[in-house]
């Protein structure tokens, strides 16, 4: 499942080359770095900032993402039945594809609540056109349930944000999914072969999109 996107992430590196990756990254941004470990024992790490949001490396919560899973998350106070989707349409391709082969191999017809719940809202929920930049429009597809939100997330600098990051580091081979679900606002990729230079450009980003969604919540 998911070959492609596996080929794309590779193997190299591991895990303590990757902690040592983000343990650098979080002292140079003035983050604070701990060893956690989950339910069944495995190690990971998280990321606490002063800005309220939080990073967390450990296994994969996704069948899109091989191996280890790097995940920021915020809470935005927005409502929580607000469902909203972005990521490049490279990577729409793949989860439509995989979605639609298992409709079809089973002869379904009724949405499987198995699948993540972002690769559900690809058939769910509405796509905001993103014409107000010819760069995200040709690359990145934005899916979302309140289209008032979604508009207004997307303001002048937040497209900026984003189209800079596009002509940029956000590159097509880049697995990057951002969700916001039940006031959360997340951004996964994989937690493999970081680099410092690309966690603080996700890590600005990202900073940005939540500090957008909570000044939507405040009104």
């Amino acid at each position: 499942m998911f070959a492609a996107i596996k080929r794309l992430l590779g193997t190299r590196g591991g895990a303590g080359a990757d902690g040592d990756v983000l343990a650098t990254w979080a002292k140079a941004e003035g983050h604070q770095l701990k060893r956690v470990k989950d339910s069944r024992g495995a190690g990971g790490f998280v990321v606490s900032t002063q800005a309220g949001w939080r990073v967390e490396w450990g296994a994969s919560q996704r069948p899109y993402i091989a191996g280890q899973e790097l995940r920021f998350r915020s809470d935005t106070g927005l409502p929580h039945d607000v469902q909203m989707l972005l990521l490049s349409k490279v990577l729409t391709q793949t989860l439509e594809t995989d979605v639609f082969s298992r409709y079809t191999n089973a002869m379904q017809t009724q949405v499987d609540h198995t699948l993540p719940e972002e690769m559900r809202w690809l058939a769910m929920h509405p796509r905001i056109s993103m014409a107000a930049s010819p760069v995200l429009a040709r690359r990145f597809a934005l899916f979302c349930n309140a289209e008032e939100v979604a508009r207004a997330w997307l303001d002048e600098d937040m497209l900026s944000q984003l189209d800079a990051a596009a002509t940029s580091w956000w590159t097509d081979a880049l697995l990057l999914v951002l969700t916001l679900n039940r006031g959360i606002l997340t951004v996964r990729m994989s937690g493999q072969n970081l680099e410092a230079a690309q966690l603080h450009f996700v890590g600005g980003l990202f900073d940005r999109a939540a500090a957008r969604c909570r000044a939507i919540a405040r009104g």
